[in-house]
């Protein structure tokens, strides 16, 4: 098992926002793009929430949070008019087993993104009005499920009308670090 590690996923919010809302950036092109396709397919539906799920397939920290991850798309499936979730490794590695049934799914596989992520498992959250208001860890520790899982709260917290500020988190638990690992 990896040592716990302390990571920054990025230095501050300010640079988060940079990184992902800038209208030329890689991520937001793929998902506007893979969301007007689905918009068109869905009569033109606006303001959906999006999930992104950052993973590199040599990362042992996936094993636990990669389970709970498409567990929450499973259990939010009954609202995908709401919540599109996305697939993003960030690395070149074939994509794993358990994820190359996706279509199966209601997620969408996008392409290697985001060399800027500094560690996986990480996840990305966009309100319905593409504010990116959360990134960071799945969870805080080892263990990943409903009642520690910080993705689980937000979208309830946005499912409920509630507010939630922009954030990024820094936390022990079971990361790889991108570089480390691309490589």
């Amino acid at each position: 098992m990896p040592a716990v590690e302390s990571v920054a996923f990025f230095e501050s919010t300010t640079q988060l926002q940079q990184l992902f809302l800038d209208d030329g950036q890689e991520l937001n092109e793929q998902l506007n793009e893979q969301q007007n396709e689905q918009d068109t397919k869905q009569g033109a539906k606006q303001g959906i929430m999006r999930v992104v799920y950052f993973w590199q397939n040599n990362c042992p920290c996936d094993q636990f949070t990669k389970p709970h991850f498409l567990l929450l798309i499973k259990q939010y499936q009954h609202l995908a008019s709401n919540i599109v979730f996305y697939l993003a490794p960030v690395d070149d590695s074939a994509v794993s087993e358990d994820l190359q049934n996706v279509e199966q799914l209601p997620a969408k596989l996008l392409d290697r993104v985001r060399e800027d992520v500094k560690a996986t498992p990480s996840v990305g959250i966009w309100n319905a009005k593409g504010e990116l208001i959360y990134f960071g860890p799945h969870s805080l520790g080892y263990v990943c499920n409903n009642d520690t899982s910080l993705v689980k709260k937000v979208l309830d917290a946005l499912l409920n009308k509630q507010t939630v500020s922009a954030s990024t988190v820094m936390g022990d638990g079971c990361f790889c670090p991108v570089e480390a690992a691309a490589n």
